[in-house]
């Protein structure tokens, strides 16, 4: 059941509507709504666009926001969306439209191209990934075509916004994108009013040497090598693992831990769907991902007081943990180097109210104000008149 009525493209008249391929469950998803959402509660006239209307996101999507359908009620192909995203650019005259993830970006980029440019909408792609290291290693095809294709069409948008710095120096050195049309964030909608309220009534039981990480079960995260770093440091103290998430790379890591003869102090419970509540126990967060965009589940972490370990993967982990200053940063693929900086974690006194006031500084609050304020600066202004 979709949150508000399906509406039509005429419902995007003089809103800013965010592109969502689907409502059903990705980050980057989620992320579009609670921005939309805080949008249109600070006065800015939004919409979600998406081409599957069904999904559990649909309950994050507040009432004031119309859901503008471009199915109809059946699901759209993203190979076939292009009429229907070119039907929204020019009958549903939207005062812009973002989008947030490579394939649609391109898509949305592509079918620019056959609007007038003096009746287009703006057109805002938002790249929340590492596009060199994405290029190559994103778990979907379709992504990482789009990369492919990304020197040719990113350059077509209005502006392009990234959230960190790294991946604005990527897409202006390798991705042809001018330096002039990209912004970088440095934040995203990641605490919302309703983490905050649940991180302050939450009650922290923290079990020793209890360790654990969470994200989608895939190559890029990394889990194969914080299951070698986890046995190492099992061979010298008693500690445990949970990797909260699902995915295709389950049966791989099933195999690794039986390989390693850890199955006894690893974990793998599949998605949680309330992270927050899931961490309750954890006396160490550690992320090991391969490549990072920011890392929602990293400053979720921080959030909750839980000291942090992660790889020093393009871009996010380094400019979330200020090059190191608040949790260790090692190298990629390195299963000695994790195991001891976990080892050294887990007995160093960490400044927890250092990392929770870093967390807040990812705010769906702040990252809304960001996103005003670039757009207000290179020309387009939201303000509604009502």
């Amino acid at each position: 059941m979709v949150t508000n009525p399906s509406r039509g493209v005429e419902n995007a008249n003089k809103r800013l509507c965010f592109l969502v391929r689907g409502l059903d469950g990705g980050g980057a998803q989620r992320d579009a709504i609670l921005l939309a959402n805080e949008l249109q509660k600070n006065g800015i006239d939004t919409a979600i666009v998406t081409l599957q209307s069904t999904g559990p996101l649909n309950a994050l999507i507040s009432p004031d926001v119309p859901v503008i359908d471009l199915g109809d009620g059946a699901k759209v192909r993203l190979a076939f969306a292009g009429p229907a995203i070119r039907r929204l650019l020019v009958k549903g005259r939207p005062t812009g439209v973002v989008s947030a993830e490579a394939a649609p970006n391109a898509l949305l980029a592509m079918a620019s191209r056959f609007v007038p440019k003096r009746s287009r909408p703006w057109i805002i792609l938002r790249e929340a990934a590492s596009p060199v290291q994405a290029r190559l290693n994103d778990p979907y095809w379709q992504n990482r075509l789009a990369y492919r294709l990304a020197p040719k069409l990113y350059p077509m948008a209005d502006v392009v916004m990234t959230l960190t710095e790294g991946a604005r120096t990527d897409l202006i050195q390798q991705f042809s994108v001018p330096a002039e049309k990209i912004v970088n964030l440095g934040t995203n909608a990641v605490i919302t009013p309703e983490i905050r309220a649940e991180i302050e009534g939450a009650i922290r039981t923290p079990e020793p040497g209890h360790i654990f990480s969470v994200g989608r079960l895939s190559p890029e995260k990394g889990f194969l090598t914080l299951i070698e770093a986890f046995a190492l440091l099992r061979k010298q103290r008693p500690v445990k693992l949970t990797i909260v998430g699902e995915g295709a790379e389950r049966q791989n890591l099933e195999a690794k831990i039986a390989e390693l003869g850890v199955s006894g102090d690893v974990d793998l419970p599949g998605h949680h769907p309330h992270p927050i509540k899931a961490l309750s126990r954890a006396a160490l967060f550690v992320s090991s991902s391969s490549h990072e965009g920011l890392g929602n589940a990293i400053i979720e972490a921080m959030a909750c007081g839980i000291p942090v370990v992660c790889t020093d993967a393009p871009h996010g982990p380094r400019e979330i943990l200020e090059g190191g200053r608040l949790g260790p940063l090692v190298s990629v693929g390195d299963a000695g180097a994790l195991a001891e900086a976990m080892a050294r974690t887990l007995d160093d006194q960490t400044d927890i109210n250092a990392l929770r006031q870093r967390a807040m500084q990812f705010s769906v609050e702040r990252a809304a104000q960001a996103f005003e304020d670039v757009l207000s600066r290179m020309g387009l202004k939201l303000r509604s008149n009502h």
